[in-house]
């Protein structure tokens, strides 16, 4: 599990993956009131995307040629911008 000093990007990548689970592809505004009306299903929420987030980190951490080290904050960071980048790709591919 990810510890208490979560910084920025790794608190954004968390809240990132939320918002997939949440409202997941095709989904829409029933979705996210289904998970926000149900009780504790946040926190659930919550927890299987830090926990998605720290499975993500550690792989980037055991690759062969990582170049961030043990930094979480330079990984996630690393994965946020790559999800910026395939976001505008969409937007300019029209889709």
């Amino acid at each position: 599990m990810i510890t208490a000093k979560q910084g920025p990007n790794v608190k954004r990548l968390i809240a990132h993956r939320m918002s997939v689970v949440i409202v997941p592809s095709g989904g829409g505004l029933p979705d996210a009131l289904q998970a926000m009306t149900s009780p504790g299903r946040l926190v659930e929420i919550g927890r299987e995307a830090t926990a998605w987030v720290r499975q993500a980190i550690d792989a980037v951490i055991a690759a062969p040629g990582n170049p961030y080290g043990n930094d979480d904050e330079a990984i996630a960071g690393e994965i946020l911008q790559r999800i910026d980048e395939r976001k505008r790709a969409r937007l300019l591919a029209g889709g």
